[in-house]
């Protein structure tokens, strides 16, 4: 049986901590998890991920494999035409843009002629510059639109609470409530790819999928009554994403899918690799969380070691607070703007998680589950092979995406940058012609 002084006590304890608590809340002293605070940095800028990155690396490999010839487009605005119009963000276009730079970061294999009359002072400028005869007509359009758009289309939610009423003469009743709930939205994407010359849309080469964002909460409640006096402990979390960043994963699909059609290439290797829920993504997740600081920066610094971005004599840390060293946070920097893996000069979970795949990509590619041999000739072919295939007889062009292929014996031991665009004869004006 609980005495009365025991339960006095029980109870002065858990109103201290809701005193604290409350305290702790209205100082604002509530801080981020160290996965929360990767994904939504208040101190560096982080990189807009989709979880499609992956596969548009894999369409840059697959043109270079392919030795393809450079494709010359243009687009028209991306409107959106549902009833929630402007719900999914007005920059779709821009965002087709940057899908299409990265899915031709080392190939060029897509010139995009930004021709747009809503920029008359460039139009301008351009009609007046010297060399203005070298202006590429593009031969292909795109075309599409937000077409729909659900805010509510599912729901769901669950909940409990547990009352207790008067135990003694000083307490009054004690109550606890817990609640969590999900919603999501959907949006809807339709893009083709037609002839400048005849303004006729190519039969079969379209893209129109729909993407779907989640939003969750969680809260919980806990109060106490007593004769006099009353407390109540309240904690709440609530995430949410918006639409715009299901149009991009829409984007950067479409880009694949209908560049993919084009080419006439089996874009669908691509799309296999795309997704934050992959299994070799989550054996990247699970290492990350199970290692401790030092294990995570060991095993980064080593990786960076191999790949000579850093010299075998450089040291991982720095004074008695154990910081990172300078060169091993250069060193970082360079392999995000490589990967394009935005953040600090720091390791975080995406950084890992990108480098656990590079270092076990046979393994973790799902081009080679259950087969012998890849289906992508950007995976069966090595970088020197490919390299030759392409054209290219110096091996530091730096114009072959590895993140797919196994490591070549003999390959040279200095990393070498890939060269500026005005030293690549193949994207100069009318190199197409």
């Amino acid at each position: 049986m609980i005495r009365l002084r025991d339960l006095k006590k029980f109870v002065f304890l858990m109103m201290s901590v809701a005193i604290a608590s409350g305290c702790a809340h209205t100082n604002k002293t509530v801080s981020l998890s160290k996965d929360e605070n990767e994904r939504y940095s208040p101190h560096y800028p982080t990189r807009n991920l989709t979880g499609f990155t992956q596969g548009l690396r894999c369409m840059d490999a697959m043109f270079v494999a392919r030795d393809v010839d450079p494709l010359y487009i243009t687009a028209a605005p991306i409107p959106d035409y549902t009833e929630n119009r402007g719900a999914a963000g007005y920059g779709a276009r821009d965002m087709l843009i940057s899908a299409l730079s990265e899915m031709t970061k080392r190939s060029a294999a897509i010139r995009y002629v930004a021709f747009d009359r809503s920029t008359p002072d460039i139009v301008a400028m351009q009609n007046s510059h010297p060399k203005k005869k070298d202006l590429r007509v593009p031969d292909f359009f795109i075309r599409g639109a937000v077409t729909q758009i659900n805010t509510s289309p599912f729901s769901k939610q669950r909940g409990g609470s547990l009352s207790v009423g008067q135990v003694a003469t000083d307490v009054s009743g004690a109550g606890a409530t817990t609640s969590g709930s999900l919603s999501l939205a959907t949006v809807s994407l339709d893009l083709t790819v037609g002839l400048i010359s005849t303004y006729q849309l190519l039969p079969g080469v379209f893209s129109a999928n729909v993407f779907s964002v989640d939003k969750t909460g969680s809260s919980d409640e806990l109060s106490l009554s007593m004769t006099k006096v009353g407390g109540v402990y309240r904690a709440s979390k609530n995430e949410a994403k918006a639409l715009s960043e299901g149009l991009r994963a829409l984007i950067e699909v479409g880009a694949i899918e209908l560049f993919g059609k084009l080419y006439g290439l089996p874009y669908w290797e691509c799309l296999a690799v795309i997704g934050e829920h992959r299994p070799e993504v989550q054996t990247a997740y699970d290492f990350y969380d199970k290692w401790n600081d030092k294990r995570v920066d060991s095993y980064v610094f080593d990786y960076l070691v191999e790949e000579n971005y850093l010299s075998t004599s450089a040291s991982m840390y720095i004074g008695r607070n154990r910081a990172l060293s300078l060169p091993f946070r250069s060193a970082i920097l360079q392999l995000r703007s490589e990967l394009n893996v935005f953040g600090g000069p720091s390791i975080d979970r995406e950084l890992f998680s990108e480098i656990w795949i590079n270092k076990n990509r046979r393994a973790s590619s799902p081009l080679n589950r259950g087969q012998e041999e890849p289906l992508s000739p950007a995976v069966v072919l090595p970088p020197i092979e490919r390299l030759t295939a392409s054209g290219g007889g110096n091996s530091t062009t730096g114009s072959i995406d590895t993140s797919l292929t196994a490591p070549v014996p003999g390959a040279p031991p200095v990393r070498a940058a890939p060269p500026p665009p005005n030293t690549r004869r193949d994207i100069q004006p009318n190199s197409g012609q």
